[in-house]
């Protein structure tokens, strides 16, 4: 009896390197599509009082503004975090430093992502004594550094996935910012014109989330084609 051989030919789309320890495959992306959006809500803005400043008042002012909700023009949303889930390969996942500047006791940016592995410098550019305070997830404690000269500069790796909060403990209570860290380099933030671009997606369908500190989170189901740019559009009622 002769032996049949069988040989499967299949067209490589990526060329997958060694694996995250969160499961992602990172290489070259042939044939990768885009994805194109805003993030807007619909309505009445609610109108929000500056919060009162009860701490270091020469350095932070009598009052700070309320950022859990940022409108802009049209209706378009800022600080909302888009990204896709559960995607496992894709183009590399690069590291990086991403800044959160104290200046006027507020943090700069309010809200921002990164990859897993990736660096976040904190920055005093007030002379008063900061406290920063980041927590994962709402639980567990990644790191509590003293600030208290201006000009001080300090770097923390992100090492683990998930929602990181940040706050202060030296009594600016008002004090908050978020960095969303990512196991992929799929993901982007808006700002004040809602808009988002997620560039060298391998073809396929996925589900895109976007997360809100105030709104929440919503998904919407995209597919992508060899070289299309797929448009979508959140909106918040």
């Amino acid at each position: 009896m002769k032996r049949l051989s069988f040989v499967l030919a299949v067209p490589v789309i990526l060329l997958p390197v060694a694996a995250s320890a969160g499961g992602y495959h990172g290489g070259a992306v042939a044939n990768g599509g885009s994805i194109t959006g805003t993030v807007t809500f619909h309505g009445a803005v609610p109108k929000t009082k500056p919060m009162r400043v009860t701490k270091d008042e020469a350095t932070c002012g009598h009052s700070i503004p309320v950022e859990t909700l940022i409108v802009g023009k049209g209706g378009m949303l800022a600080n909302a975090v888009v990204h896709l889930d559960k995607i496992t390969m894709g183009k590399p996942m690069a590291r990086s430093v991403v800044t959160l500047n104290q200046k006027g006791c507020m943090y700069h940016p309010h809200v921002q992502a990164a990859t897993r592995g990736s660096k976040i410098e904190l920055i005093s550019s007030d002379p008063i004594l900061h406290n920063v305070h980041g927590a994962l997830n709402g639980k567990r404690l990644i790191f509590n550094v003293a600030m208290p000269m201006k000009g001080q500069r300090i770097k923390k790796k992100l090492k683990k996935a998930g929602l990181v909060q940040i706050t202060c403990d030296a009594g600016h209570t008002w004090m908050k910012a978020y960095v969303q860290v990512f196991d992929h380099p799929y993901f982007a933030v808006t700002r004040t014109d809602g808009a988002f671009h997620i560039t060298d997606v391998p073809p396929g369908s996925y589900d895109l989330v976007v997360w809100h500190e105030k709104l929440g989170t919503k998904r919407a189901r995209v597919t992508v084609t060899a070289g299309g740019d797929a448009k979508v559009t959140f909106v918040y009622p």
